[in-house]
């Protein structure tokens, strides 16, 4: 594969123990569920196509089951064999009901609570992982990235790896809240993992660090003048960062790539402040609305943008992609389609996420306290993003192999010279065959990376990594194609579903292709 030329803009930021809205990395608190499935099919007792009962009876029916909750209380006192301790049998049954009203929501006892609220007072570190969210029911919690450079990233943990014990102790039972509490904890102190890769039982001993979460990194593509912009979480000085890295552009840049793949979001605030660097000031980016659509609050821009009007932008998204960063992408789509100021805005990659709920961490009585959905978020067209996501403009879906896995083809399979009884070079020339027996490396999966190979530069295997990534690739490609018509043909590409029927027409992605046989 052809490597790409890059010069790079760092913009490195240290991100203190904070909680943000969407994700949950080694600081960061909330959590993300995997995977939607319908409210009806999850939990039996919620019907959405039911129609809600009056507020009178509503309470009538609350109040009759208060009741056999008091009865099976009353019984398990005075019969059960065993004493039972009935603050933690009340917080257990509410720890595992909450998360059925919807699979955000979570009850904190009063040891998680303090747990939560010590964690995030910027006293402690974390480890440097971004998760899945789990249900206590789940033995394990999914890692989907580590940060490079990060505890993790040199123990040598990845993306795909199963936590299923912490220190020892089995994470049935255990609410995600609850895991992440016993990652996070005082700087220099270590933690111990057990987790499962390829079906593989692995252990890990990490050193907990203030980590410095590489939330924002751009590259030059020094040949094509391209820039590429990956942000992995909003954070508060995201946009200022990426303010100074768009003026930079706007004198040499033919497009914009902006990477919101695996970016869980983060500060809301810094989504909608990162959307004002290419639409018009007082333009709405997103509006929150309750349960009757009321709107609640509404989120505007509020400076003029930085990036050239005349540069277009092609973002890419994934899975991985939810909450704030869905937010930036469906918004600045919609001021693109709607034609403002010349805005050229596409979507490549695939379907996001879909996560558009809003959560509200209120405390109560006994010291616990309760994280509930409160709202939903809308963008600028009325649409909400919950639970369906947004789809791209272009599906182009990952195809990256790992460098050892291709060496490893190669050797066996990707050449003349693997095959037995070959024609050697040697004989082709005219000289007597050398004949050398045929050293198969071992496959990737049976060797483990070395100390050294961990140890590597991250920000070099950033660079090797983006450089080879077919996503990007075909980002770059189809600015390339733009750039040819609208010198060559302008009239083909002079409005955004112009440029959108010119390059699907003339780029392929991975959508079927239509073909017809020909015969002879």
């Amino acid at each position: 594969m052809k490597h790409v030329k890059l010069s790079i803009l760092v913009c490195v930021m240290t991100i203190t123990i904070t909680v943000h809205p969407t994700t949950t990395t080694a600081q960061a608190g909330n959590q993300r569920k995997p995977f939607l499935v319908s409210a009806a099919t999850q939990y039996p007792f919620f019907n959405a196509n039911h129609k809600e009962k009056p507020k009178q009876e509503r309470e009538k029916d609350i109040f009759q089951w208060f009741r056999t909750i008091s009865e099976v209380v009353h019984l398990i006192s005075e019969k059960h064999y065993r004493h039972v301790d009935f603050p933690d049998f009340i917080q257990n049954a509410l720890k595992s009901a909450v998360p059925n009203t919807d699979p955000h929501s979570s009850f904190f006892s009063k040891k998680s609570y303090l747990d939560a609220m010590e964690s995030t007072s910027g006293k402690f570190s974390g480890i440097g992982v971004s998760i899945m969210s789990k249900t206590p029911e789940d033995n394990f919690l999914i890692i989907i990235d580590v940060i490079q450079g990060g505890p993790s990233d040199q123990a040598g943990l990845k993306g795909g790896d199963k936590i299923v014990e912490v220190n020892n102790e089995s994470l049935k039972g255990l609410s995600s809240d609850e895991v992440i509490n016993k990652l996070r904890g005082k700087t220099g102190t270590t933690v111990k993992l057990k987790v499962i890769r390829a079906k593989k039982p692995l252990e890990f001993v990490i050193k907990r660090q203030v980590v410095k979460d590489q939330s924002l990194l751009c590259y030059n593509f020094t040949n094509q003048g391209i820039y590429y912009l990956s942000l992995k979480i909003f954070a508060e000085n995201s946009t200022q960062q990426t303010a100074k890295i768009l003026s930079k552009a706007n004198g040499s840049c033919n497009g914009m790539i902006i990477d919101l793949r695996r970016n869980p979001g983060g500060i809301l605030e810094a989504a909608v402040d990162m959307a004002g660097l290419f639409i018009e000031k007082n333009s709405l980016v997103v509006s929150t609305k309750d349960k009757n659509q009321k709107v609640i609050s509404s989120y505007f821009t509020q400076k003029n943008p930085v990036l050239n009007k005349n540069i277009p932008i092609f973002i890419l998204i994934d899975n991985f992609t939810a909450s704030a960063s869905e937010i930036l992408a469906g918004c600045l789509r919609y001021y693109s389609e709607k034609n403002q100021n010349n805005l050229s805005v596409f979507l490549v990659g695939t379907k996001t996420f879909g996560k558009g709920s809003v959560q509200e961490v209120v405390p109560i009585s006994n010291g616990c306290a309760l994280k509930i959905t409160t709202m939903l978020y809308y963008l600028p067209d009325g649409n909400s993003i919950q639970a369906k996501g947004i789809e791209p403009d272009f599906v182009v879906k990952p195809k990256t192999i790992p460098e050892k896995e291709i060496q490893w083809v190669k050797e066996l399979y990707g050449e003349e010279t693997a095959l037995k009884n070959h024609i050697t070079a040697e004989e082709a020339a005219g000289k007597p065959a050398i004949t050398k027996n045929k050293i198969v490396p071992p496959h990737p999966d049976e060797k483990e990376e070395s100390k050294e190979e961990m140890a590597k530069n991250w920000e070099e295997r950033h660079r090797k990594a983006i450089s080879q990534d077919v996503q990007v690739q075909a980002c770059a490609n189809m600015i390339n194609l733009l750039n040819i018509a609208k010198k060559s043909t302008p009239t083909l590409v002079d409005t955004r579903q112009k440029t959108l029927d010119f390059l699907k027409q003339n780029y392929l992605t991975d959508k079927e292709v239509e073909l017809a046989q020909v015969r002879g």
